[in-house]
């Protein structure tokens, strides 16, 4: 009787060590861009205009910023359009305005 225990002791920590180490990989994976993050970090790091801001890059590549202004939404759009011209296409880029508006 006290060998089963031990036996399903051992099989318990078994399970308990190799399912942590399974969310430390899980983990481990969540914090890695995808491609397309890595490629719209990459275009958005040739853009820059006054006081415009990286606000996310979505898993889809998709690049939302803060904006002060019109103008300077249209000075971004135009510049991430071509640094993507010759490359994958990624989603329309979105500018928004702080909360509180322009």
């Amino acid at each position: 009787m006290l060998d089963h225990r031990g036996q399903l002791l051992r099989t318990l920590t078994a399970a308990v060590v190799g399912s942590c180490g399974f969310a430390l990989f899980l983990g481990a994976c969540a914090i890695t861009n995808t491609p397309q993050q890595d490629l719209a970090y990459s275009r958005w790091a040739k853009c820059n205009a006054p006081y415009v801001s990286l606000e996310r890059v979505d898993l889809d590549g998709r690049i939302t910023f803060k904006i002060s202004s019109e103008g300077s939404r249209q000075e971004i759009l135009q510049c991430l359009a071509e640094a993507g011209r010759k490359g994958p296409p990624l989603p329309e880029p979105v500018g928004v305005y702080p909360l509180g508006g322009p």
